[in-house]
C-alpha cells in the first residue's frame, strides 16, 4: 500500500474542472468475500454514471470519464490485495485510487468538486499514525488509524540485515547469531556478531542498518505525518531512537517481538500510546463548541453552517464521519431541501460544509457519531 499525503489532499481540493466523479466503498478480506469487491465498485460505477447524465454529461462522455476505474474491475491482483477502504477520484485532470486504512461508507459523487469528508480521519485529529515493527530478520512500516491497520512499501530501506550486507559487501563478515530457544536465552533477541566478538562492534552494525531503514521510513513519509511507534525488544528500539530523523517519534513502545502480533494487535497497542495526544485537540474543540453552544458563535443547525462556511465564518467544524446529508442548498435564497435518499442531482451536505471550511482556512474535525456534539451530524464554531 501506498499513503495519501497531505499534498495529494489539497491537489484534490483545488481541483475545479468538474465533472469531478469521488467513489467511496469499504472493501472485504478473504477468499469468498473479495469476489463482492468488484461487484459493488460496479454498481458505483453505474451509479456515477447515472449522476453523470443527469447532470447533461453525454453518455459517451461519462464512459470514458469512467473508464479508468472500469478497468480495475478485471483486475484480480489489484482485489486480492484490498486492506481498508477504497477511494477514486476522476476527473478531466486527475485520475486516481487510493486503498486507505479508513472503514469507508459507500458514495458515487458526482460534482464540480471531489469529496473529501471520508478522508479527513487521515489528516485530522483522529487521524494516522504508523507503527514500525523491527526485527533482524525483517522491518515492516503500517500506517494505522483507529481502526485499521496496512503494510506501507518501504521500497528505499533495506528488509532485513541480509538485505544491508547485499548493498555492503564490506561489511560481509558479520554474522546472526539466534540465541537458545532453551535456558537462560529464552525468550531473547537474536544478535550480531563480528569476528571479534564486539559488543560496540555489534551496535555499530545495527546502526548502520537502522539508518539505512531509517531514510526509507522517511521517503515514505512526510514530515508532518502522524506519531511513529516503535516496536521491537529493548535492545534494537533503543539503537533505533539513535537512528531516528522523523520528526514525530512517539514516546512509548510495543515491547517484544513484533512477529508475534498480527498488525491489527500492534495497531490497537499503538492507539493507546497515541491516543492521548490525538484526542487533546478535538476535546479543547468540544469544549469550546459546548461554551459557545447557547450564543450567536456556535450552531449544529445545518443550514446556519452551511451558510457561515460560505462566508468564511467557520473556525472549527464537527462532521460525523459515518453519516451523509443529501440534497439541495441554494446559496442565494438560503434554502435547504434534504432527501432521505440521494436525488442524482443531490450534493452531499455535510461535505459542502466540510470543503467550504477547508477553502477558508478551518479546522475540520471528523468524528464518530457518538461524540458529535449534540449528537447532530454537524456543529460548528464560527470566528464571528
Amino acid at each position: 500500500m501506498f499513503l495519501m499525503k497531505r499534498e495529494e489532499l489539497k491537489e484534490l481540493l483545488a481541483e475545479r474542472q468538474g465533472p469531478c466523479v469521488s467513489i467511496y466503498m469499504p472493501t472485504e478480506k478473504g477468499s469468498i468475500e473479495t469476489r463482492q469487491n468488484p461487484v459493488r465498485l460496479r454498481k458505483l460505477l453505474k451509479e456515477a454514471e447515472r449522476k453523470l447524465t443527469a447532470s447533461g454529461v453525454r453518455t459517451l462522455a461519462a464512459k470514458e470519464l469512467l473508464m479508468p476505474a472500469g478497468r480495475m474491475l478485471e483486475d484480480n491482483l489489484f482485489w486480492q490485495y484490498q486492506t481498508g477502504g477504497l477511494a477514486v477520484f476522476l476527473s478531466k485532470n486527475i485520475k486516481r485510487a487510493y486503498t486507505l486504512p479508513l472503514e469507508f461508507s459507500e458514495m458515487a459523487a458526482v460534482g464540480d468538486r471531489f469529496c473529501v469528508k471520508q478522508l479527513l480521519p487521515l489528516f485530522a485529529e483522529d487521524g494516522r499514525f504508523y507503527v514500525l515493527a523491527l526485527s533482524q530478520r525483517s522491518v515492516k512500516l503500517y500506517q494505522c488509524s483507529r481502526y485499521s491497520a496496512a503494510e506501507v512499501d518501504l521500497r528505499r530501506a533495506p528488509r532485513s540485515i541480509a538485505d544491508l550486507l547485499e548493498l555492503n559487501p564490506r561489511e560481509k563478515q558479520l554474522q546472526f547469531h539466534a540465541q537458545s530457544a532453551g535456558g537462560a536465552a529464552r525468550g531473547r533477541a537474536g544478535m550480531f556478531h563480528g569476528h571479534a566478538e564486539d559488543t560496540d562492534e555489534e551496535k555499530e552494525n545495527v546502526l548502520t542498518y537502522f539508518h539505512s531503514v531509517d531514510r526509507g521510513v522517511n521517503a515514505a513519509l512526510s514530515p508532518a505525518g502522524g506519531p511513529l511507534v516503535l516496536a521491537g525488544v529493548d535492545y534494537l528500539t533503543r539503537i533505533y531512537e539513535k537512528a531516528n530523523s522523523y520528526p514525530r517519534l512517539a514516546e512509548g513502545r510495543i515491547a517484544g517481538n513484533p512477529a508475534e502480533l498480527r498488525p491489527e494487535e500492534l495497531k490497537d497497542r499503538a492507539w493507546e500510546l497515541v491516543r492521548p495526544g490525538f484526542e487533546a485537540a478535538a476535546r479543547s474543540a468540544v469544549k469550546r463548541y459546548g461554551q459557545l453552544q447557547d450564543t450567536p458563535r456556535a450552531s449544529n443547525r445545518l443550514k446556519t453552517i452551511l451558510q457561515a462556511a460560505g462566508e468564511g465564518r467557520v473556525a472549527e467544524l464537527f462532521v460525523s464521519a459515518k453519516d451523509q446529508r443529501w440534497g439541495i442548498y441554494d446559496d442565494e435564497s438560503g434554502v435547504i431541501d434534504v432527501h432521505a435518499s440521494p436525488d442524482p442531482c443531490d450534493m452531499e451536505l455535510l461535505e459542502l460544509c466540510a470543503a467550504r471550511t477547508l477553502d477558508h482556512g478551518g479546522q475540520v474535525y471528523a468524528l464518530e457519531p457518538e461524540k458529535m456534539p449534540g449528537r447532530a451530524p454537524a456543529a460548528a464554531v464560527f470566528r464571528y
